[in-house]
């Protein structure tokens, strides 16, 4: 993927992140969710309390806010949506926080020199958008303490009871195109990338039953439905997500929504 492809792409993710900031403050309102993914995140990451974190793609500072209150962890989140980071410093009073705008692939522009101490540098739910992400991985273990932790989490799959994964089938029945691609970098590549930085990567995966509602709440979100409907207005999308996910009702009751984790010591 060469340069101008990847200043592109960021382009359009900020400007997806930039229109959804009180969506996803609604949908964590509603299901503390990814409140919950970067506790699990934490554990595969084998935070302990009081860890300072480099929270790469923080969003509005959700995944921080649980990681100051339930680990007492310092918290210096970043994200390249402006409108992100400033719904997020309005809302979050805790002084363990700091949250700044910047590039997943140099963090070190928002870190500084004095400061590349961190315990931990973590993605969650991030590394999926983030097109240079073996590059971005390679500088955020730059900030960390020598055998400090990176980790992520990634995409949802849906799975059927036989583990199949059901996003292409819910198109099909549907009768809607299949996107391209559903996310910028693919799991596999995101690992590999991680393998580069750390000596030793753990996997893990948190399960959950098929949640219809919380589907649609969470691929109504604009940043999240381009995933599934790229070429479509927002208004579109919203549309048609109920959709897609309703032809999944014959799988629903022993379906799961599966979330990826992988986490490991820099070297």
């Amino acid at each position: 993927m060469n340069d101008a492809i990847i200043r592109k792409i960021k382009k359009v993710v900020s400007g997806n992140f930039d229109k959804s900031f009180d969506h996803y403050q609604e949908f964590e309102e509603r299901h503390h969710f990814f409140a919950d993914l970067a506790l699990r995140l934490a554990e595969t990451c084998e935070l302990k309390k009081g860890a300072k974190i480099l929270d790469i793609g923080c969003g509005n500072g959700a995944s921080a806010e649980v990681l100051s209150r339930e680990l007492e962890c310092r918290v210096l989140g970043l994200d390249l949506s402006p409108k992100m980071i400033e719904n997020g410093r309005q809302r979050i009073k805790d002084t363990r926080i700091r949250l700044k705008v910047g590039d997943a692939v140099n963090p070190q522009a928002v870190v500084g020199e004095g400061e590349m101490d961190f315990d931990a540098a973590l993605y969650n739910a991030a590394i999926f958008i983030i097109p240079d992400a073996a590059k971005s991985m390679l500088a955020a273990s730059a900030c960390l303490k020598p055998g400090g932790s990176l980790g992520f989490s990634f995409y949802p799959q849906i799975l059927s009871e036989n583990g199949v994964e059901l996003f292409p089938i819910a198109f099909d029945r549907c009768a809607l195109p299949r996107p391209k691609v559903q996310i910028i970098t693919n799991y596999e590549n995101a690992l590999e990338g991680l393998r580069k930085c750390c000596k030793e990567v753990t996997e893990k995966a948190w399960k959950r039953p098929f949640s219809e509602d919380f589907l649609v709440d969470f691929f109504s979100i604009p940043a999240q439905s381009v995933s599934l409907f790229p070429r479509l207005d927002y208004e579109e999308r919203r549309e048609l997500v109920p959709k897609l996910f309703a032809a999944l009702k014959p799988e629903a009751e022993k379906a799961l929504i599966v979330w990826r984790m992988a986490a490991g010591k820099v070297y």
